[in-house]
């Protein structure tokens, strides 16, 4: 399968000056400059099939790209949840907790301090949205997302599961652009079904490990 991984153009949302990431702020006006040359480029894919997001600058940009395309939304590809900052402006969090501005993508989510959603709960609910949309066996598919979405389905469709190398930036994709992957769908949903079966069950028992009891 080829794998289709784009990023929304920029949201109003910095503009208005909320920090949490699930402000559902439309495109900035001229987003489509800012798009062009990824819809240039992807307009010769064969019949795609097309998820994104539900927030905004996901589906306008989604629509955007793909004007004869219905897109199918598909919640658990959301963006983080920010915590205790989902709705604090960012000025807020610069005059109460300017130490959390300096902070990097990866000390935010492999520690958070603030309620915020953790990178293995977003691996879990990206793993969730992927079994989702994996199993239609379509042979191009496009995820238009957010960056730590994006960034998560890179590096599980790599087969890479050591969720604490997830916040690294190795997939860094900028606003309005893409990355393409070729993936084999039924290798990752096995992985991921093993995985939530092993987190299911849990740590073995000792009598599971054939101790004396």
């Amino acid at each position: 399968m080829e794998l289709v991984l784009v990023r929304h153009a920029t949201s109003m949302r910095s503009r208005v000056g909320i920090w949490g990431r699930l402000y559902d702020a439309p495109l900035i006006e001229g987003f489509e400059e800012q798009l062009a040359e990824t819809r240039a480029a992807l307009e010769c894919l064969e019949e795609p099939k097309v998820s994104s997001s539900p927030l905004s600058r996901c589906l306008e940009t989604a629509a955007f790209i793909f004007p004869q395309k219905a897109v199918h939304v598909v919640e658990e590809f959301r963006a983080y949840h920010s915590g205790f900052f989902e709705e604090k402006t960012e000025s807020f969090i610069r005059e109460h907790n300017p130490e959390y501005v300096s902070l990097s993508y990866r000390d935010r989510f492999l520690r958070p301090h603030f309620d915020e959603e953790s990178m293995e709960a977003q691996a879990s609910r990206v793993e969730r949205g992927i079994l989702r949309v994996f199993g239609a066996g379509d042979p191009i598919l496009v995820i238009v997302a957010h960056y730590s979405t994006i960034n998560i389905i890179a590096h599980i469709t790599s087969l890479n599961w050591e969720t604490d190398t997830y916040a690294d930036g190795t997939y860094d994709v900028a606003e309005g652009a893409f990355i393409r992957k070729t993936v084999d769908p039924v290798i990752v949903l096995t992985n991921i079904r093993d995985r939530i079966g092993r987190k299911k069950s849990g740590p073995p028992t000792r009598e599971g490990r054939g101790g004396n009891g």
